[in-house]
């Protein structure tokens, strides 16, 4: 639109030779007034343009893909060149207003006090569930969860990847690949590190929704929730004996016991000093609910560490550009349905190595062979290469 009021302006100028005074004098006020709107489009235009142009240097992270340097790309210090899930998620935080208040992750100091009927260790969603369901039967219920990294906390207290599976990243990568027409992104001749910015800008925006849809359904049933890293006492604790001796008339059944956590690096709120950081207070409950998630296997030999192009199934949201060619190495689950990702957001060459053959694989999963054979002709007709 900026481009056609400049040629609009461009066309009016051309013709304005010859013409009477008044007319000349009212075709000088029609240009100044596409100039004006001009001018306001631009000054819309160049913060986009330079919140999404790419420093040339960040094109050594993927060293074999090909990138297009456009002649009037805009260069400023300001520019946002962070691409992983990570680094968007620390925008966003930055980004936040800061109102003075934690609304989210902390609980008051009497609550603390006082017996759960269940503590939830974990807030992934079989943890959240859990502490529903306790609710749901009438029984008091707090969920601690340490925030995956202390920069992803909005200055309200908010986790952005709270109340979100372990797999978070693949399932909103696998929402967006169904939404984001990457061929028509490239078409418009966007370049590949901007096209990776708006899926990983899109992911940390539907764990947020999902991380406050989370608390504010807690929050409905009542119950607490707790930000810090939690740790199980054993029965024989001193701490734990003590809980026992305080809580002995408030226990159902006392025979069966009731176990303590304690929980470091957290906030809570005290009546007489207010918010009080980095505390390190004792939850204790008749039932507790370990839900702390899976962790990917390493084998042996594999440098994850060292390289920025090998990833596992947890560390795959470090991912920092739009790669040209896949490689997944096994058919589980999780495999395949990486595959079926990027191959939606119109990666050409994904691959998949399978030890042994695709009917041994299968069987390993309890899959049907016949949901297997239409699975890999599905992947194959999709462009997907099944090595075996």
């Amino acid at each position: 639109s900026t481009r056609a009021l400049f040629q609009h302006n461009h066309c009016l100028c051309q013709c304005s030779n010859g013409p009477s005074h008044s007319k000349l004098k009212q075709q000088q006020t029609i240009i100044m007034k596409i100039s004006a709107a001009a001018a306001a489009l631009l000054s819309l235009a160049l913060p986009a343009a330079t919140a999404w142009t790419v420093p040339r240097h960040h094109s050594a992270v993927v060293s074999s893909a090909h990138h297009r340097t456009s002649s009037m790309s805009i260069r400023s210090p300001s520019l946002l060149q962070s691409t992983t899930v990570k680094d968007a998620a620390i925008e966003e935080v930055e980004a936040a207003p800061d109102t003075g208040a934690r609304e989210f992750g902390v609980v008051n100091t009497n609550k603390l006090s006082k017996l759960y009927d269940l503590v939830v260790i974990g807030g992934g969603p079989a943890g959240v569930a859990g502490a529903i369901k306790a609710a749901q039967m009438g029984r008091r219920a707090i969920v601690i969860d340490k925030p995956k990294f202390d920069a992803g906390v909005l200055p309200n207290g908010l986790d952005l990847f709270f109340g979100g599976p372990t797999g978070l990243f693949s399932k909103a990568l696998r929402d967006l690949a169904k939404s984001t027409n990457v061929g028509a992104l490239r078409a418009q001749e966007m370049e590949s590190d901007v096209i990776w910015k708006q899926i990983t800008n899109g992911i940390v925006k539907l764990a947020m929704r999902n991380s406050e849809g989370q608390c504010r359904t807690l929050a409905r049933y009542g119950i607490d929730y707790l930000q810090g890293s939690a740790m199980l006492l054993g029965e024989n604790d001193p701490i734990n004996v003590a809980a026992e001796k305080k809580f002995a008339k408030d226990m159902d059944s006392p025979e069966d016991g009731l176990r303590s956590v304690k929980v470091t690096n957290t906030g809570v709120l005290d009546d007489y000093v207010g918010f009080v950081d980095d505390a390190e207070v004792t939850v204790t409950g008749t039932k507790v609910l370990v839900c702390t998630g899976s962790k990917s296997t390493r084998l042996p030999g594999i440098p994850f560490e060292e390289s920025h192009r090998i990833f596992d199934s947890d560390t795959v949201n470090l991912l920092g550009y739009f790669p040209r060619s896949v490689t997944i190495s096994g058919l589980g689950i999780i495999g395949i349905e990486f595959a079926n990702i990027f191959n939606a957001l119109g990666v050409k060459d994904v691959n998949i190595l399978v030890r042994g053959d695709v009917e041994t694989s299968t069987k390993k999963l309890g899959m049907d062979m016949d949901v297997a054979n239409e699975l890999m002709r599905l992947l194959k007709a999709s462009g997907v290469k099944v090595l075996e």
